[in-house]
C-alpha cells in the first residue's frame, strides 16, 4: 500500500511539473525568448520539406549572423516537427505549431523530473531525496529553459539520464543492460547540445575507473573492453549517423563547427563576421579580467550575471528576477556548499582501507594463526562524487572559453547540464548539516519541508509576479 501511495504521489507531482512548465510555454509570444525564430525556421523547414536541412540553407540562414541552427544536433526540432503536423491536422491557428513545438521541450522537462526522483530515491533518504527533486525541478531558471524551442531542455535531459546510469552501476556494478541504457542516455547527449558533452567524456573516465579500480576484481580488463565495445557500437547506430551526415555534407567536419564559422564568415554582417567580432580576447583582456567586466550598461560583472541567469533571467536574457530575491536562492546554494565541506575526505577521498581476516591452523591442526591484512581500495561511490564534479566543471569551461574567444555572453542556460550534479551536492550538503546539528528527526523534517514548501512557492511568485506581466 505505501507503495502504491507513493507511486501515486509521483504521477501527482510529475503531472504538477507538466502543467507549471505548460503554463510557461503557453503565455509567451513568438520569439520572446533566446533566438526561438531561429531555431522554429528548422522546425518549419522539415514541417515544409519532410527532409532536413544543411546548415547554410538560405532558406534558414539568419541574415544577420549567416548561419543557421541546422549546423548544431537538431533533435529536438524533428520531433517539433512532427508535433507539428499533428497539430495542423485540427487547427490552422499560427501559434499552433509554434506551441507544439515547445510542448517537447515540456516533455522533456518532466522526462528530466521523472528521472530525478529515481535519482534522488535511489541516492537520500526519503526526506533529503524530496529537497534533491525539488532543487532541480524548481529552479526558475531550469523551468525557462523547458518552455521554449531549443535544445538545451534535452541536453539536461540526456545528463540526468546519463547520472542516472551512473548511480545504477554504484548500487549494482555494469551489466550488459545497464551498458546498453548507458549508451542509449550518451546518444541522446550526442544529439543534444555540446555543452553537455563533459558527460559523454565523464562517463568514459567513470566506467573504466569503476570496473579497473572499484569493484573486487581490479584491473578487469576483458570485463570493461568488452561492455566498452559494447557501449560504443550501440552508441554508434542510434547517434552516429548524424555526424556521418555531417561529415558528408560539410566534408569530414562532423560537429559542423568549422564550416558554421566559415559561412559565417561569407555571410554575416561585417561587424558580425567572426574575424571582425569583438571579444574580450580581440580586446587584449585576459580571462580574469573578463570574468569580472561590466561591460556597458550591465548590471553585473560577466561572472555574477551568469550566476544569476543560471538562477533565472528570463525573455532575451532581459528581465531580471528582483537582486535580493537572487540573492535568496544564492544563501540557499551557500549554505549547501559550506554542508559539503564538513566531509570533504570522506565523501570524495577516493581510496580507503579494506581490512581482510583471514584463519589458519598449523600442521597438527592444534594452534590457530590469525593473519589481517588492511589493503587500500577505491571507494566506487567517492569516485562517482569526483566524476560528478568534473562534468559539473566542463560547461563551465567551455563557456568561458566560448565568451573568451567566440562571442562574448553570459547566458547561464549554457551551464544549465551542471544541474543535477550542483543540486546534488548541495543536497548532501544540507544532510550532512542537519545531521551534525540537528539531532531531532522530527525537526530535520520540519526544517527540509519548509524548505521544500517555500522553494516551490517562490518558483510560482516568480511565474506570477516575474516572468507572466510581460506577456499579459
Amino acid at each position: 500500500m505505501n507503495n502504491k501511495k507513493e507511486k501515486i504521489v509521483e504521477i501527482l507531482f510529475l503531472t504538477g511539473v507538466f502543467v507549471f512548465l505548460l503554463l510557461w510555454a503557453v503565455v509567451q509570444p513568438f520569439n520572446a525568448s533566446p533566438d526561438e525564430a531561429m531555431k522554429y525556421q528548422i522546425v518549419e523547414y522539415i514541417m515544409k520539406h519532410g527532409t532536413l536541412p544543411h546548415g547554410g540553407n538560405p532558406e534558414i540562414r539568419h541574415e544577420l549572423w549567416g548561419i543557421s541552427y541546422a549546423f548544431n544536433p537538431i533533435l529536438p526540432y524533428i520531433i517539433g516537427a512532427v508535433f507539428g503536423k499533428i497539430t495542423l491536422l485540427f487547427t490552422s491557428a499560427e501559434m499552433a505549431p509554434v506551441i507544439a513545438a515547445r510542448i517537447v521541450s515540456v516533455l522533456f522537462g518532466t522526462a528530466t523530473a521523472a528521472i530525478t526522483i529515481k535519482i534522488g530515491k535511489a541516492l537520500f533518504q526519503k526526506e533529503y531525496a524530496r529537497l534533491f527533486v525539488v532543487l532541480v525541478c524548481f529552479l526558475p531558471g531550469a523551468m525557462f529553459i523547458n518552455s521554449y524551442i531549443n535544445t538545451d531542455s534535452i541536453a539536461l535531459f540526456s545528463t540526468a539520464w546519463v547520472v542516472w546510469c551512473w548511480v545504477k552501476a554504484v548500487k549494482n556494478s555494469w551489466s550488459k543492460g545497464l551498458c546498453i541504457e548507458l549508451a542509449l542516455a550518451l546518444s541522446v547527449c550526442a544529439l543534444s547540445y555540446y555543452n553537455a558533452y563533459g558527460f559523454i567524456l565523464c562517463s568514459v573516465f567513470f566506467f573504466a575507473g569503476s570496473i579497473l579500480f572499484c569493484e573486487e576484481k581490479r584491473w578487469n580488463y576483458k570485463k570493461m573492453f568488452s561492455l566498452g565495445f559494447l557501449i560504443i557500437a550501440v552508441a554508434a547506430v542510434c547517434a552516429g549517423w548524424w555526424f556521418v551526415r555531417n561529415g558528408i555534407l560539410y566534408h569530414g567536419d562532423i560537429l559542423g563547427m568549422h564550416t558554421s564559422s566559415e559561412y559565417a564568415q561569407m555571410y554575416a554582417r561585417e561587424d558580425l563576421k567572426p574575424s571582425n567580432r569583438i571579444t574580450p580576447q580581440s580586446m587584449g583582456m585576459s580571462i580574469w579580467d573578463m570574468l569580472f567586466w561590466i561591460p556597458g550598461e550591465w548590471k553585473f560583472n560577466w561572472l555574477v550575471t551568469v550566476a544569476v541567469s543560471f538562477v533565472g533571467t528570463f525573455g532575451f536574457l532581459e528581465i531580471f528576477m528582483p537582486k535580493m530575491w537572487t540573492l535568496v536562492y544564492f544563501s540557499v546554494f551557500a549554505v549547501g556548499i559550506v554542508g559539503v565541506l564538513f566531509h570533504i575526505r570522506k565523501q570524495f577521498f577516493v581510496i580507503g582501507q579494506q581490512k581482510s581476516v583471514r584463519c589458519d591452523r598449523d600442521h597438527t591442526g592444534r594452534t590457530m594463526f590469525i593473519t589481517i591484512r588492511k589493503n587500500k581500495k577505491w571507494d566506487m561511490k567517492n569516485y562517482f562524487h569526483l566524476c560528478l564534479l568534473a562534468a559539473m566543471t566542463v560547461p563551465f569551461i567551455l563557456l568561458v572559453k566560448y565568451a573568451y574567444s567566440s562571442d562574448f555572453q553570459a547566458q547561464g542556460r549554457y551551464l544549465m547540464p551542471m544541474l543535477i550534479p550542483f543540486m546534488y551536492f548541495i543536497t548532501l550538503g544540507y544532510q550532512n548539516i542537519m545531521e551534525k546539528i540537528v539531532k531531532s528527526k522530527k525537526i530535520r523534517n520540519t526544517i527540509l519541508n519548509f524548505l521544500c514548501a517555500g522553494y516551490i512557492v517562490s518558483a510560482v511568485g516568480v511565474y506570477l509576479i516575474v516572468f507572466l506581466p510581460n506577456y499579459m
